[in-house]
């Protein structure tokens, strides 16, 4: 999918519903990784990330970080916890930074579905779909990224900036 001529109409449309979708997916996302790859017992978030992301973020936080997520995913079952720790943080949290810009899109996004799909089976198909613990939320943020790898980020993007849309790590066509 080649950059488009903006022009119409449709064009800026579609480019800016693909900005909206990119960047609103892309920092919720983030903001799920960012306690668990540098939060922990005793730490706190920025002053700045506390007032944004609301009263509850610092105890979340404090609660993250890659060593006792890895300790939950160790009695998940999950291989290598440790290491599936950090690279789910650094999915969730580099993952979304790169959405929301749309700098490497359809390189990061078959990572989101990936991460999604581990998190439902792993974490949240026991409790259903809705509700507190649910798949509700990991479900949405799979649907997102690969709408986004089969769309590409659009044209307000730095993908597009830096002709970067079309790449993908297999073939589409």
């Amino acid at each position: 999918m080649a950059t488009t001529t903006m022009g119409s109409t449709r064009d800026v449309a579609l480019n800016l519903g693909l900005l909206v979708l990119r960047t609103g997916a892309g920092l919720a996302l983030a903001t799920h990784g960012y306690p668990k790859l540098f939060g922990g017992e005793g730490k706190q978030p920025h002053r700045i990330a506390s007032k944004l992301l609301g009263k509850n973020f610092p105890a979340t936080f404090e609660h993250g970080g890659t060593e006792r997520f890895g300790q939950g995913l160790e009695q998940m079952g999950v291989p290598y916890p440790r290491v599936a720790a950090h690279l789910t943080g650094l999915t969730e949290f580099g993952g979304g930074l790169a959405l929301a810009f749309g700098l490497g899109t359809r390189l990061v996004t078959p990572a989101i579905v990936f991460n999604m799909c581990v998190a439902i089976g792993k974490a949240h198909w026991s409790n259903g779909f809705h509700g507190q613990g649910g798949f509700e939320m990991p479900s949405l943020f799979a649907v997102m990224a690969a709408a986004l790898c089969l769309t590409g980020p659009g044209d307000f993007s730095l993908d597009a900036l830096i002709d970067t849309q079309d790449v993908l790590p297999f073939p589409l066509s």
